[in-house]
């Protein structure tokens, strides 16, 4: 399984890298990179924070949705415990899951054909 993640903090990739590190992870710090990846390759599942820098991650998720290989790769909005009805509801006009950290480790065991 190839994923792409994103996140500003690299510790908090590492993490991701770790837990799933079964899969083909693509990792990158910013919302521009993620976005340039995700326009260049396709992906089976993308995981990204909401606060990226230069591009963030609800624009970045927009952006893939409008015009990229992967507008119909699920992808996951990484939830920071904060977010208001507002986010839930660009998460789902996004066609995006909020999940948190924990919710993304339970993941490392999940087979996807």
């Amino acid at each position: 399984m190839k994923v792409l993640v994103v996140h500003r903090q690299q510790e908090i990739l590492q993490n991701i890298k770790d837990q799933l590190q079964n899969w083909y992870v693509e990792a990158y710090t910013n919302g521009l990179e993620g976005l340039l990846a995700a326009k260049l390759s396709t992906f089976d599942l993308i995981l990204c924070g909401q606060d990226l820098p230069v591009v963030t991650g609800i624009e970045m998720v927009r952006s893939i949705r409008n015009l990229s290989l992967n507008q119909h790769t699920p992808v996951i909005l990484l939830a920071e415990g904060n977010e208001t009805k507002e986010h839930w509801r660009i998460s789902q006009s996004l066609r995006a899951n909020l999940m948190t950290l924990e919710e993304v480790g339970e993941m490392k065991n999940l087979t996807i054909e």
